[in-house]
């Protein structure tokens, strides 16, 4: 090992085992977990499982908040991988897969917008690669992206959308038709998986860019734009029009829920305030070097390579400020045009700010790494006590069995990461190979050593089995009250439970009665002709608790 020396940029292969550590850990192996990943599935295995596959639907219910790509596409997966692997796992493996298209078409947009960039092919022959890996690494670095990147949500079809319209629009100065093809598919793609408000940002890119840039107000452009409506047009009326041929209530609610009325909220310092502070987490480290990057190209003339990422990535977050959008997942698209734009200087950082930023993440990572390491040892020999005695606190009754294949390859995992930050050589580069590295050593390790502590508090499973037991041998339907969309997945998945809710007008014939309700309030009554019959919650959760009511036929 004195000898080895590991280059950077990584080769093809090195890059493809980076990824593939990145990526895979998590995907297989674990049930659905709260709330996100749970609520894709749910949705997916109703695909799958009853037949319908026009309308998405969750727990029995039409569900308007997304488009029905992802769920096609994991339904599919669910289909192909029954009997190989568990449906849960097939579902998020389709997640996977739209992520992975996400890497490769951001990885071409990179090299394509670099071309455009760069005339002498003397010089573009080395630096594509480097400019393309760089975009790669610095989208996998943002530490936002990792988790819900291993979850089934249909967000991870709107990147892989989003980032082929990218691909699409670095190639319209040299390949308008390949352009235009490429560019009305990705955007068709992306509104079919989120609906029309999610590429309106890119939409308002394409058209502000030909005002700046000079080699986008040619007959090229224009073929290529023309050829990307042409090709968009059968997305944005096929799926809808057969929602209206099926029921036009639904599409109704649909296009209600997808509308340009999202955006009729007035803006306040607040919602930006919160997207700003979730996003300087979410976005490191590509928003700092995004931030460089412009700096550095504020005085030269335009190009698309800047201009088109920066007014979808400004317009993006105006999206998320007027919708005021809840949760993490809206500024994931942000991630795509920020990466594209910063991987444009990685080359020209300066030495000392890519140094520090390398070796933040190397002490960070190897830090994260050895508690990752020191909580593995404690589950399995009970040393140090107090580390194992609190892991058992936070999930009573877990028992950790030891396995020698995650071991070995979370010990190999850790070798390459020790090697990699030793040996490597300086180069620009580096820093944003320590952060995707890095990220995906915690990941790895924590779901090599880790993912059946995580699971057994995450799962819905025990809980769903139990309720599932104490029902009463005939029953007309469940009312549910208060129970959350990843619930009423998570039941309808590991127990076939559909209920009918309570908000939204249930059937009077009900006999049964599920609620949902925080632990730590007082028991509310449902009413004197209610009587429970069933209490549960998950193992180690101190907030959420199930209880389970029957009628009382002979009281009012």
């Amino acid at each position: 090992m004195a000898g080895l020396r590991i280059s950077l940029p990584l080769g093809r292969i090195p890059l493809l085992i980076l990824v593939a550590i990145w990526l895979l850990p998590g995907l297989i192996g674990h049930d659905p977990w709260k709330n996100d990943d749970a609520i894709g599935i749910g949705i997916a295995h109703q695909f799958a499982s009853h037949g319908d596959w026009l309308l998405p639907r969750l727990a029995g219910e039409h569900y308007a908040d997304d488009g029905p790509l992802f769920y096609w596409i994991a339904a599919a997966f669910a289909r192909l991988m029954g009997g190989i692997v568990a449906q849960h796992d097939a579902i998020r493996l389709a997640g996977g897969a739209c992520i992975a298209l996400t890497l490769v078409f951001l990885r071409l947009a990179g090299r394509a917008f670099h071309d455009n960039s760069r005339r002498d092919s003397d010089s573009r022959s080395d630096d594509r690669n480097r400019r393309a890996d760089g975009v790669m690494l610095l989208f996998m670095g943002c530490t936002g992206l990792l988790v819900h990147a291993h979850e089934a949500i249909s967000e991870t079809a709107l990147l892989a959308g989003l980032a082929c319209a990218y691909f699409g629009a670095a190639l319209v100065e040299r390949r308008p038709y390949a352009a235009g093809a490429v560019l009305g598919c990705g955007l068709g793609a992306a509104f079919l998986a989120s609906g029309l408000a999610h590429i309106l940002p890119f939409v308002a890119a394409l058209l502000a860019t030909p005002l700046f840039v000079a080699d986008w107000r040619s007959r090229n452009a224009l073929v290529a734009l023309v050829c990307a409506a042409l090709m968009l047009t059968p997305w944005l009326l096929t799926w809808p029009a057969l929602l209206y041929a099926r029921s036009p209530e639904l599409f109704a609610a649909w296009l209600h829920q997808n509308s340009l009325a999202v955006l009729a909220h007035t803006p306040g310092l607040t919602a930006a305030g919160q997207a700003l502070r979730t996003l300087a987490w979410f976005a490191w480290p590509a928003w700092p070097i995004a931030l460089w990057a412009l700096w550095l190209y504020r005085r030269k003339p335009g190009s698309a390579a800047v201009l088109l990422p920066l007014v979808a990535f400004l317009a993006g977050l105006a999206l998320v400020v007027l919708t005021r959008a809840p949760g993490e997942l809206p500024l994931l698209p942000l991630l795509l045009p920020l990466s594209l734009l910063g991987a444009q200087v990685l080359p020209d950082l300066r030495r000392g700010a890519a140094n520090s930023l390398a070796w933040f993440g190397a002490m960070t990572f190897s830090l994260l790494g050895g508690l990752i390491w020191l909580g593995y040892l404690a589950l399995q020999t009970g040393f140090p006590p107090r580390i194992a005695a609190n892991a058992l606190r936070i999930e009573p009754g877990f028992v950790s069995h030891f396995s020698w294949p995650p071991l070995m390859a979370a010990i190999i995992i850790t070798l390459a990461w020790i090697a990699l930050v030793l040996r490597s050589e300086h180069a620009s580069q580096r820093c944003v190979t320590f952060w995707a590295a890095g990220l995906a050593l915690f990941w790895s390790l924590a779901m090599l050593l880790w993912l059946p502590w995580i699971d057994y508090g995450k799962s819905y499973r025990p809980v769903a089995r139990s309720l599932q037991a104490s029902l009463p041998k005939y029953h007309a339907c469940i009312i549910s009250r208060g129970l959350g969309d990843a619930q009423r997945a998570a039941f309808d998945y590991h127990a076939g439970i559909v209920t009918q809710r309570a908000e939204s007008g249930a059937r009077r014939d009900c006999t049964l009665l599920l609620t949902q309700d925080n632990s730590g309030r007082r028991e509310a009554s449902p009413g004197a002709s209610w009587k429970k019959i069933w209490e549960g919650h998950r193992a180690g959760d101190r907030v959420e608790k199930f209880r389970l009511y029957v009628k009382d036929r002979a009281k009012p």
